[in-house]
């Protein structure tokens, strides 16, 4: 099914609509706009709308100012234009960022929360050198090598091969191209964009907070953001999935997929 395309002032937001039950929207990542695809197809029985946010894959961001709450409000057009009232959301890294405030700014619109390892900064904590190095090579245009130092710091070992296994060279290729994107505009974004003056402690949607274990293993901080999430949003919940990393929609598909089913089973949005 091709990817429809929907005007948003300042973006123009390609997305998939597909499948029938309960809503779940997928929102992807920093580095590569088909990441949640394999699990969409672990999806079965649910109505699975899966987006490219503005500046990544098919989606278009005209402005190159966009906002946290920008992206969010992307989100919610789509929502709209697909008549979807209420939907569960499921947010990776950056995406959870922008789950979050979608949530907050328009809870009427977000049924619960899956976040798997958000990027979200807690009070205190250090830029890794990993993330410095990565972004002095993006200011010397050095994406290949941005990339990587990013991904090797947080990823399991062998993440270039999981990638073209998965997503097929295109999807390697548009993975890297979109660190352009992600070092150039995003992170600016997401440094702008206070998590804990968004109105969390506000949140009445039930919220899973997920890590990978392998993390633990690379040093990654995403454990350790989760439990600072879980302790100022009302309704989070902690869980580890053993064996992946931050790549884990690539690196194991069917579980994070029943991840997400167990939990949004417990928590329709009519019953």
């Amino acid at each position: 099914m091709p990817l429809k395309t929907l005007p948003c002032g300042n973006a123009a937001i390609a997305f998939r609509d597909s499948g029938s039950g309960e809503p779940i929207l997928l929102v992807h990542a920093s580095l590569g706009a088909d990441w949640f695809a394999p699990v969409e197809g672990c999806l079965p029985g649910h109505r699975v709308i899966r987006t490219h946010r503005a500046g990544y894959g098919l989606s278009q961001d005209l402005s190159r100012e966009l906002t946290v709450a920008d992206h969010a409000e992307h989100l919610a057009k789509v929502l709209r234009d697909a008549g979807i009232e209420r939907a569960h959301v499921v947010g990776h890294s950056s995406g959870g960022n922008v789950a979050l405030q979608l949530a907050a700014a328009q809870p009427e619109l977000v049924r619960s929360l899956v976040l798997l390892e958000p990027a979200v900064v807690v009070p205190g904590e250090s830029r890794s050198p990993a993330m410095g190095t990565a972004i002095a090579a993006a200011r010397n245009g050095e994406w290949d090598l941005a990339f990587d130092t990013f991904l090797d710091s947080v990823v399991n070992p062998g993440f270039r091969d999981l990638l073209a296994r998965t997503l097929g060279a295109a999807g390697m290729a548009d993975s890297i191209r979109s660190s352009e994107y992600f070092f150039t505009y995003e992170i600016a974004a997401l440094v702008r964009w206070d998590a804990f003056a968004a109105g969390l402690e506000t949140l009445e949607q039930p919220t899973l907070l997920v890590d990978g274990g392998d993390g633990l293993l690379l040093g990654s901080p995403y454990h350790a953001r989760n439990k600072a999430l879980a302790e100022r949003i009302p309704h989070a919940l902690l869980t580890t999935l053993p064996g992946v990393s931050h790549a884990m929609p690539l690196e194991d598909s069917a579980l994070v997929a029943q991840t997400i089913v167990d939990f949004i089973r417990k928590h329709p949005i009519r019953g």
